[in-house]
């Protein structure tokens, strides 16, 4: 049976009950589960760091189990960076172990009087004492835990420097490499007075059936190691989209100025491999093993190792801070995981301060005498010291870019990229219409990791995205026709991954060759007796992500907030698609058309009939009532071109 404790920390108690079935068919795990919950959990006047937000931990349906790539967990609650949906998944070894210790699903409310981490073990949770754990980054809490412990086995979440003071961007690190990085978690646990969760079992996960669990498992693995994209990810991992991005003119350039950039051939993933590289790691049972392990001397002769880069850190501190010296792209990797700063925001704000700099709207009286030119190895780690240690521009990106722009004022919020207050990737996807739909769309801000066709890059065949969308989606990435299904087919894909604790980059989402949705309505029969149709699956992802949907609407989101950054109206500079752009009026029909296909009316608030579909009338009808929002119960899907493009650019 699955099992669910809800924890108030404030109190030192908890309760324990069992995931009732019903909402298992529904949301699956994981996120699904885990935005459910929320949505019912906390209103939009709840203080994302204060004690009534709640922060939902969640497993995957599959996660754990002998299965190929069952390991991650998301971790869910209100941002304390965006201010409305926060949610980040990381995968690892820590999500399989909270099963193998008895819970799916921890929900943690309140804030406990004191700093404390909780101690999970077969079927098992106590509170301890963490103040003692004051002075050490996140890796070092973890080996004191485990010292303390007395088990080396023992998986921990922890968070770092970043998250005890409270960093809006702070992350939840397992490991020296694994992160829940994006929305801020970090923070909310920090809030908490919550400083890490450690967790160990010897429990069995129950099978439905053994034998066809095999079968399946046999044939997936069989499956994934026979494609190229295996390939490509077990060698390159993430980096891959660093080389991909630079020879196809899109990497992104001094805070998405430019979309190509002349900096030094260094910025290449082979020579990290070739120079860096000390190993690799994989997550559980995963055949892949994309986790990069590096060694590097620092200028001060210092020998570090670590795990990572992924691509985030590499291209944004590579192309979009115009850094091409490995040496510092690791320094500052490293110096994030260990105080615990998610490394996308991290990039983000670093670019977006040089920006200011180069263009005068800060100067050093601002950043306590620290010159923000691009590429100095100095001025990125300085910022990201400076917002640790809460001092001289640091201490006002510390409470988020929104805060930090009112600030500095002098229109400082047009130069940071982002979607729904997160930044986007340190790519630019301007010249692909399904993913700038996707960044537009996605439910917790600017994420390619919940909506980004990454087919779109591959130029296929009409018939092969055909038998996998439901309709043609053109090779030409410029195209604007038909994309609002890739965008749909992606979103829906990605929630059910999410929620079922697979790697994306174990799916159809990387590569058509491989597992799909059929693929994971084989896996959850032989591991829970649960029979979906393929259709029903697509179903479940489209009912999490219309309740997603549903919590941003709650929060005053509509269309005016599904738009791309506004320098993806500007055009394209460098390569041979130099002028390349997105058009307002093509793009504002291809959103009207998205948000008809999904049963949304103009302004992009779910139908009832689309709710009443779904089953989720209940939260449909609660939102109606709430005055401060759009929202017509009986509206049907409208068609026509909406206006809010023209206010972006």
């Amino acid at each position: 049976m699955r099992r669910m404790a809800v924890i108030d920390l404030a109190a030192r108690a908890v309760e324990a009950c069992d995931v009732p079935e019903d909402l298992r068919r529904r949301f699956l795990g994981g996120r699904g589960i885990n935005t459910h919950l929320l949505f019912h959990a906390v209103n939009e006047w709840t203080d994302p760091l204060g004690p009534d937000n709640v922060l939902f931990l969640g497993a995957g349906l599959l996660t754990g189990l002998p299965w190929v790539g069952g390991t991650r967990c998301n971790f869910t609650a209100k941002s304390p960076e965006t201010g409305h949906l926060g949610d980040s998944a990381a995968g690892g070894h820590f999500a399989a172990e909270l099963r193998f210790a008895g819970f799916d699903h921890l929900v943690l409310k309140g804030r406990a009087g004191r700093p404390v981490y909780l101690w999970i073990h077969d079927g098992e949770i106590e509170f301890r004492d963490a103040a003692h754990l004051e002075p050490l980054n996140s890796a070092e809490t973890q080996n004191a835990i485990k010292a303390e412990l007395g088990d080396v086995k023992v998986q921990v979440a922890a968070i770092g420097p970043a998250g005890r003071r409270l960093v809006r961007w702070a992350c939840i690190m397992h490991g020296v490499g694994d992160a829940w990085g994006r929305t801020g978690m970090g923070a909310v646990m920090g809030s908490k007075n919550l400083w890490a969760i450690a967790v160990r079992g010897n429990g069995a996960i129950p099978v439905a059936d053994p034998a066809r669990m095999m079968q399946v498992t046999e044939a997936h693995f069989a499956q994934i190691t026979g494609t190229k994209g295996f390939l490509a990810t077990s060698n390159y991992g993430t980096l891959i989209r660093l080389n991909n991005t630079r020879t196809q003119g899109y990497e992104g350039g001094f805070n998405h100025q430019q979309n190509m950039t002349e900096l030094s051939a260094e910025l290449d993933s082979d020579v990290f491999l070739d120079r860096y590289e000390s190993g690799k790691a994989s997550c559980f049972n995963c055949p892949t093993h994309c986790r990069h392990q590096h060694e590097v001397t620092l200028r001060d002769g210092t020998v570090k190792r670590g795990g990572g880069p992924e691509y985030y850190g590499a291209g944004g501190w590579g192309s979009q801070c115009g850094c091409s010296d490995w040496p510092t792209i690791l320094e500052a990797w490293d110096y994030c995981n260990e105080m615990g700063l998610d490394t996308g925001s991290a990039t983000a704000y670093t670019a977006w301060l040089m920006e200011l700099y180069e263009k005068g709207i800060i100067t050093e009286a601002d950043t306590d005498g620290l010159p923000l030119k691009w590429g100095d190895h100095d001025a990125i780690l300085g910022v990201l010291r400076q917002t640790v240690e809460r001092r001289g521009i640091g201490a006002l990106v510390a409470d988020g870019w929104m805060s930090a722009a009112r600030r500095i004022g002098r229109d400082a919020h047009r130069f940071f990229d982002h979607v729904k207050g997160l930044s986007i990737e340190c790519d630019d996807v301007r010249g692909h219409r399904a993913q700038v739909l996707g960044l537009a769309t996605a439910s917790r801000g600017a994420d390619h990791l919940r909506s980004r066709f990454t087919l779109e890059e591959f130029s296929l065949p009409e018939k092969v995205t055909e038998k996998l969308v439901g309709v043609p989606i053109p090779a030409d990435a410029l195209s604007y026709t038909n994309k609002e299904h890739a965008c749909i087919w992606t979103e829906n894909v990605c929630a059910l991954a999410d929620s079922l604790g697979t790697c994306k980059f174990l799916t159809k989402w990387l590569s058509v060759g491989l597992l799909g949705v059929g693929e994971f309505r084989d896996a959850i029969e032989a591991a829970t007796g649960m029979r979906f149709s393929v259709e029903e699956l697509l179903r479940a992802g489209d009912r999490i992500t219309n309740m997603e949907r549903l919590f941003l609407a709650r929060e005053g989101m509509s269309r005016k907030d599904d738009a791309p950054p506004e320098k993806f109206y500007q055009p394209w500079t460098h390569g041979p698609r130099a002028g390349t752009r997105v058009e307002p009026e093509p793009f504002e029909a291809l959103l009207d058309r998205y948000y008809a296909t999904r049963g949304w009316d103009r302004q992009g608030i779910p139908t009832g009939e689309t709710l009443r579909a779904l089953g989720l009338e209940k939260e449909g009808a609660f939102l109606a009532d709430r005055r401060d929002v759009h929202f017509v119960w009986n509206a049907a899907p409208a068609e026509g071109i909406g206006t809010h493009a023209a206010a972006q650019g």
